[in-house]
């Protein structure tokens, strides 16, 4: 388990990157908006790939695709650490997105096949804990090593991981999963292929709302997202006609399946703000050193750590389905909590609104991710952990792009109009946290009406 965990760290510890966002933008000379792409080209790889990668895993081996990410992530790390330009880095990244699809499709499965069924959602606390653990140490690893070595130590630090994580293989090697879970079904490499592209589209149209700046028509994203839209159309009938579908029908047909997975890329669409926005107010606002800021966003992490651990207790006397229910309401009163923050700055009220909504988010994760595993059979594991993961991608991408043009033109709009750069920043930053919090309240709201989410879609 410690060398499953210690190889999908190398994608909680990307939280490092977000500490480093503003000395990479000085570094290149980059306008705020480009640095979404840091972002974006990262998750906008493993989003497309984690689908092909996890039936891959269920097919070939789950091993065998977790190595083959390990090794490309050590050469992937050194290639952003050592990127001349932003071209190369967002190159490198591209290169760390695959690396991350091959490792994080697999890894849940193999988590959770370690240990007999009855003990599956202690499995999924401990993992989403040891993600969690990484989580609380990236940040402050990351203002470290910006101090010391300055924006490529975020990538550096990893290269030992990833090759140390690679040297366990060998122990995982000779513990064999309880069961034989291979599926007898050959790899759909074509329909693979379409689900990837389908989802490098439908991902890409997105991030590129709000780039005319940077040169991107305005028209530019609606070809390419009804080109992702055909994509994915042509895709779900080749599914209904095949006879090896990614998932099985009977699943794909429940409405509360696909509504606990909206429900997840709502969560993780409001959540994105916190990373995203939050060194930004530190640095500018705060006028925060960078190791005090992963200091302070540690306490983020801290608190999903906090959440996933205790996820087994409230699992165990709720349910899953209401136990993310619960978590919910956690990150709306977070969201909430944070969009009250002042320019000059409460300690309590920053650490606390940080916790309160990182509690929720570990919940939801575990509990959530139970669900969809739940739902699907143990031969579609590495689908059921990928799919936990594109809904994640979905909603990283869409608020990578909505929340910094929205900041954005908010912030420009209140100096037009004569407020000064940090009260034009705080009434950014207030209503971008507002924003948040309505639209996951918005979905809660109206996911009252329809109770069986809440209650049975563990059984869909």
């Amino acid at each position: 388990m410690a060398v499953v965990g210690l190889g999908a760290s190398i994608a909680p510890l990307d939280f490092a990157v977000n500490i480093a966002f503003p000395a990479i933008t000085q570094a290149f000379a980059l306008q705020t908006a480009s640095i979404r792409w840091v972002a974006v080209s990262y998750v906008l790889t493993y989003g497309s790939l984690m689908l092909g990668f996890g039936a891959l895993g269920d097919r070939i081996g789950y091993r065998r695709v977790f190595r083959a990410g390990l090794m490309l992530a050590a050469i992937a790390f050194a290639a952003c650490a050592l990127a001349p330009t932003y071209g190369w880095l967002l190159a490198g990244r591209v290169a760390q997105g695959i690396a991350v699809a091959l490792t994080l499709s697999c890894a849940p499965a193999m988590a959770t096949l370690l240990f007999d069924e009855s003990r599956r959602t202690w499995a999924l606390s401990t993992y989403t804990a040891m993600a969690a653990i990484a989580g609380v140490l990236a940040p402050i690893a990351g203002g470290l090593m910006i101090a010391m070595i300055d924006w490529p130590g975020v990538y550096w630090f990893r290269v030992p991981i990833a090759l140390l994580a690679l040297a366990g293989m060998r122990r995982l090697a000779r513990d064999e999963p309880i069961r034989p879970t291979r599926s007898a079904q050959p790899f759909d490499t074509g329909g693979s292929a379409m689900l990837a592209a389908s989802m490098a589209l439908l991902l890409l149209a997105p991030a590129l709302l709000g780039a005319s700046a940077e040169g991107v028509a305005l028209w530019a994203p609606w070809p390419i997202a009804l080109a992702g839209v055909v994509s994915m159309a042509a895709f779900i009938r080749r599914q209904r006609n095949t006879d090896r579908p990614f998932m099985p029908r009977e699943v794909t047909r429940s409405t509360d399946f696909w509504l606990i997975n909206l429900a997840a890329v709502v969560v993780q669409f409001a959540s994105f703000a916190v990373p995203l926005i939050a060194p930004y107010f530190l640095v500018r606002v705060a006028g925060w050193e960078t190791p005090a800021v992963g200091a302070l966003m540690a306490v983020w992490a801290m608190g999903s750590l906090v959440g996933s651990s205790v996820a087994p207790w409230i699992i165990n006397r709720l349910g899953a389905p209401r136990s993310a229910f619960v978590a919910m309401l956690g990150i709306i009163i977070g969201l909430g909590a944070i969009a009250c923050w002042r320019s000059t700055p409460s300690i309590a009220l920053m650490a606390g609104s940080l916790l309160v909504h990182g509690a929720g988010l570990g919940l939801f994760q575990v509990a959530y991710t139970d669900i969809v595993i739940a739902a699907l059979p143990i031969n579609a594991r590495g689908v059921a952990g990928s799919l936990t993961m594109v809904t994640r991608t979905i909603g990283l991408v869409v608020g990578a792009s909505l929340w910094i043009a929205v900041l954005q033109s908010i912030q420009t709009s209140a100096q037009t109009a004569g407020a000064t750069p940090t009260a034009a920043f705080m009434s950014a930053f207030a209503t971008v946290f507002l924003l948040a919090a309505a639209t996951a309240a918005s979905f809660l709201a109206a996911s009252v009406l329809r109770p069986t989410l809440w209650q049975r879609c563990q059984d869909a």
